[in-house]
């Protein structure tokens, strides 16, 4: 079963956890990484189980936490190659840019990604 949770929505930042027993991703992190670990915690995942961020697209409002968070965590960050150019300010490791190609699934953990357009 997949657990899924609107941590943040709106013009002032937007971050979605989805988990599974195994694994847990965030889908964007548009406000401060502290906020997040911390909202984390009060749905009872610890931020340090976070397996990987997945971005939609690199206004302020869905990336603003993306680097604290990576470098903090160790977290492999994925997104268009486009989407990576626009967002080398964060300061992403090397190792943790991870691209992802519209129309091409793959995998984190045991959830599945669909990425489209």
């Amino acid at each position: 079963m997949i657990k899924f949770c609107s941590l943040y929505s709106g013009s002032s930042g937007n971050c979605i956890y989805l988990g599974t027993e195994k694994t847990h991703v965030l889908v964007d992190a548009g406000v401060s990484g502290v906020r997040i670990a911390n909202v984390l915690r009060e749905i009872d995942v610890a931020p340090e189980n976070i397996c990987a961020i997945l971005v939609t697209h690199e206004h302020s409002d869905h990336i603003k936490g993306i680097g604290t968070l990576s470098k903090k965590y160790n977290l492999p960050v994925y997104a268009t190659v486009k989407t990576h150019e626009q967002m080398t300010d964060l300061h992403i490791n090397d190792i943790n840019i991870k691209y992802v190609t519209p129309d091409i699934d793959f995998e984190i953990g045991d959830i599945g990604i669909k990425p489209f357009s």
